[in-house]
């Protein structure tokens, strides 16, 4: 549900499986230069990453400005993938659940300031007296369920609300509530208990009712594995020799964190309607939109799984989504009334979503990226950057970054200098300014910028910038 790095040993894997998927495409023609760009993008993603499928919907206004499909939604029956796809979409689901949890706060039927035992009080874990709040925008310190140790990753088998909560229910918390991010999917996963439990209905009944009929979203589901979707795409993993089906989860797996599907026309109304429309009214929408201070900063997860921030000086609202077998982005930029939707069915490729959607905005926006210097790093400069880097007061799973030189300049490596794991390059950009060479929307800012030993990190990745500080004793 939490997208993970994509890994340039990953992408060797793939060659035969992208040479089976080139050409096949469903995508409108390219009437300007600026819809030709992004469809050409698009293509080489595809093909190149490699996709399966890949769907990418962009849209000024009312205006739809390109709008395509390229590779298979199914490999296995060489089915073409086509902007009315339906794939899963992983965390995006979050959004659809804070947003119900808004309602109802408007509704007056939930306090978010009050403690979780309130609309649960079987709740018996150290967590119940965290407020509602706090678990809209991964304050509250719960515990990761999908990062633990004993959770049966890629699991088939039936699971109960009862069994999902054991993971996290009664585990320590990882801060004091409020005074941390820690991205978790226990989290949300407890808004939707919340939610069943004032509403009185399931939890995909309540989204029903409170969100897709009333927005007419009828190509978006709550759904697993057993019910008949027509044009749903197959997920895929990443294998030795191509592509592998991926498993296919219970839909309590993931639940109010990440079990809904969708299509990139869906979710364009979605936000159009949400976001742009505003169709529930400011109540609802102040509190998608509100952020809190941490860290002597704004935290840019707002309390309705939206990722608010400035982007390459536009203010921009998203939010990735990721589970197995398929990853996926969505993205609005208010002033400048821009959304942008890609979904892709698989993960652990380059481009990410994230990755191709800042591709497409740069293009719209018309602000490339310069090119990297070619010129390689003084060795001071080299010795000053490299070393541990652990993650500050925002988590996302990644608890140390290592940098290590390099021929003539410096590489990557997730869990510190020491840890396993391919060490990837990082191309200079301009001052302390890099960007990933499997990546280059991944970006590594080091600070102070002028000279001596860099303190800070701050890693532009899946839509928002994470920060990390230099080790203790380094």
């Amino acid at each position: 549900m939490i997208q993970r790095l994509a890994l340039p040993a990953a992408m060797t894997a793939l060659a035969a499986a992208g040479s089976l998927l080139a050409g096949c495409a469903t995508a409108q023609p390219a009437a300007d230069p600026q819809t030709a760009a992004i469809d050409a993008l698009v293509a080489d993603a595809q093909s190149s990453a490699p996709y399966p499928g890949l769907a990418v919907s962009v849209r000024r206004g009312d205006t739809l400005i390109y709008e395509a499909a390229y590779g298979e939604a199914d490999l296995e029956q060489h089915a073409a993938a086509t902007p009315d796809t339906v794939f899963q979409i992983g965390s995006i689901t979050k959004s659809f659940t804070a947003l119900m949890i808004a309602q109802l706060a408007a509704e007056g039927r939930i306090d978010i300031e009050a403690p979780i035992s309130t609309y649960l009080p079987d709740y018996s874990g150290p967590a119940r007296d965290v407020p509602v709040r706090d678990l809209m925008n991964h304050t509250a310190g719960l515990v990761n369920y999908t990062a633990l140790p004993d959770f049966p990753q890629g699991s088939q088998r039936t699971v109960t609300r009862e069994i999902m909560r054991d993971y996290f229910e009664d585990a320590d918390l990882l801060f004091e509530p409020g005074t941390a991010f820690s991205y978790s999917n226990s989290g949300t996963y407890t808004l939707g208990l919340i939610i069943e439990a004032v509403t009185g209905q399931t939890y995909d009944a309540a989204l029903a009712e409170r969100v897709l009929e009333p927005l007419g979203l009828d190509r978006t589901y709550y759904a697993g594995y057993e019910r008949v979707i027509e044009g749903r795409a197959e997920g895929y993993v990443v294998g030795e020799d191509g592509f592998l089906n991926a498993p296919q989860l219970d839909p309590l797996v993931p639940f109010s964190a990440g079990a809904l599907l969708s299509t990139v026309q869906d979710i364009q109304d979605y936000i159009d309607q949400v976001q742009r429309q505003n169709v529930f009214g400011d109540a609802v929408r102040d509190m998608l939109y509100e952020q809190v201070e941490l860290g002597g900063d704004t935290l840019a997860y707002a309390l309705g799984a939206l990722v608010i921030r400035d982007w390459e000086g536009h203010r921009k609202i998203a939010h990735a989504g990721d589970i197995d077998g398929f990853a996926a982005y969505m993205s609005y930029y208010p002033d400048e009334d821009l959304s942008i939707m890609v979904m892709g069915s698989t993960r652990d490729v380059a481009p990410t979503p994230v990755g191709l959607e800042q591709k497409i905005a740069r293009i719209v926006f018309d602000q490339p990226r310069p090119t990297p210097s070619i010129d390689p790093l003084a060795d001071s400069e080299i010795a000053a950057i490299a070393g541990n880097y652990d993650a500050s007061y925002m988590r996302i799973g990644i608890d140390r970054i290592g940098i290590l030189p390099r021929e003539g300049g410096i590489a990557f490596r997730i869990g510190g200098v020491d840890a396993q794991g391919p060490a990837i390059p990082l191309l200079h950009l301009e001052g302390r300014t890099f960007l990933a060479a499997h990546d280059d929307e991944m970006v590594f800012s080091f600070s102070p910028e002028d000279g001596g030993t860099p303190e800070d990190l701050t890693v532009d990745w899946l839509g928002g910038g994470i920060p990390f500080v230099r080790a203790a004793g380094e």
